[in-house]
């Protein structure tokens, strides 16, 4: 995405960050919001989450790999964001059927949305040495399969695993941290080392 462009979707959400928290205020000074005014709440919010995970998958693509999922990371922000908008505004996904299938969908949408943008902000940023590309083939591995595990909490109804899923979803987490801050620290201390350089992808 060129400059302007992400300039004007980082006017868009401060504004929506300003009306949300301009709506939070009065939520809670004025307890007559109303139902429709804490759907308006919500609604926001959600637009807030949804933007700031495409300003996160926008940026000059270091590969095309890094490319694809930037446009992964937009369309399941996207999705994500409509579906949580009807099941808002609609009110049917307490109610089973069809509004049971779009909460999924919601769910592994924004998942999804997530995953990518942490991916999109780390491809970027690892030094181009060995280590530095092992770490980051790592932690992109760790995030994939720690969404995916997190994914079948909305994907199968009545999901229930036992306390080994949950030791490695734990493990994978950690592993992900792990990885990105050590890819951030070597990406800053390239940066400061070379004070001229930039950052492919830096969304801002």
């Amino acid at each position: 995405m060129k400059y302007p462009a992400r300039k004007l979707l980082l006017h868009i959400i401060i504004s929506l960050l300003t009306a949300t928290a301009i709506l939070g205020v009065i939520s809670v000074l004025w307890s007559g919001l109303g139902q429709t005014g804490v759907k308006i709440l919500v609604s926001a919010a959600e637009a807030d989450a949804a933007s700031l995970l495409v300003l996160c998958c926008m940026g000059t693509a270091a590969s095309a790999w890094h490319r694809a999922v930037q446009v992964t990371g937009v369309l399941s922000a996207c999705s994500g964001l409509a579906a949580g908008l009807y099941l808002t505004w609609s009110g049917t996904a307490a109610d089973g059927g069809f509004g049971e299938v779009v909460l999924r969908a919601a769910g592994v949408l924004w998942i999804l949305a997530v995953a990518s943008a942490h991916t999109a902000l780390v491809l970027p940023r690892h030094p181009r040495t060995r280590p530095g590309r092992v770490v980051a083939a790592a932690t992109v591995l760790c995030t994939a399969a720690a969404a995916e595990l997190v994914a079948n909490y909305a994907l199968i109804p009545g999901f229930a695993p036992g306390g080994g899923y949950l030791k490695a979803l734990t493990v994978l987490l950690i592993l992900d941290a792990l990885g990105t801050i050590v890819i951030l620290l070597q990406c800053r201390f390239s940066v400061a080392s070379a004070p001229y350089r930039t950052i492919p992808g830096d969304p801002l």
